[in-house]
């Protein structure tokens, strides 16, 4: 009832979308790994290792955090085989939500989440009402206070003269189709809405570097 996403969509993020966004980053510093429930795709997560391994793509550390209703194997093996590849493994995080709204835990996916070096309880507690963001089933029950700010262009950023090196310190966030945002708290008909471009359709550096040209359009007029 409180979820921001809204109706389950019955899908997972093909695994073309990590493809190409791995082969043209060279760093990450965190991936957060969000859905649905993140623990339903280990294979996705699993993909995405070996796609950062084989396409030179560093990263430094993950976060995320998964319901614990059920006890995955497979995505525990996923999330141990890529913490032994993050640069830095003090930062890695797995952490379970035991809000009011996620129903039971299962015995056996605590017991063994909570025994990973890099399980965290940053999660296991109440979520306050002031706290719901007003979007998807959360606005429509009428359950949230709490508005999302659309972020529509790059703050932190840097591009050198010849635009083949680009740094980004700001969040960007992909979704399970491809589509590039630069707010990952909206519900998936806003997404649909705000997205600035699509890794399946046109070059992920290509979708930022037009934001980048946008912007200072804007700011130029």
């Amino acid at each position: 009832a409180h979820c921001l996403r809204g109706p389950a969509q019955q899908m997972n993020m093909d695994i073309e979308i990590i493809n190409r966004v791995t082969r043209e980053v060279d760093y990450i510093y965190e991936v957060t790994f969000t859905g649905g429930e993140p623990s339903l795709n280990a294979a996705a997560i699993e993909h995405f290792r070996w796609a950062v391994h084989f396409n030179c793509c560093s990263l430094d550390h993950f976060w995320l955090t998964v319901n614990a209703r059920f006890f995955k194997q497979d995505f525990h093996e996923a999330i141990q085989e890529l913490y032994c590849i993050c640069d830095d493994q003090d930062c890695c995080s797995l952490t379970i939500s035991r809000d009011q709204y996620h129903g039971k835990m299962s015995p056996k996916a605590y017991e063994m989440y909570s025994e990973l070096p890099f399980f965290s309880t940053e999660k296991m507690k109440r979520i306050a009402d002031s706290d719901l963001l007003s979007e998807g089933n959360a606005k429509k029950n009428q359950m949230s206070y709490k508005e999302v700010k659309i972020g529509h262009e790059i703050a932190d950023y840097h591009v050198d003269p010849e635009n083949t090196v680009l740094y980004v310190g700001d969040l960007i966030y992909v979704n399970a189709k491809g589509d590039v945002l630069f707010e990952c708290d909206l519900s998936y008909n806003r997404q649909k809405r705000h997205a600035m471009g699509n890794v399946l359709r046109e070059s992920f550096k290509d979708i930022l570097l037009r934001n980048l040209r946008e912007s200072k359009q804007k700011v130029s007029a």
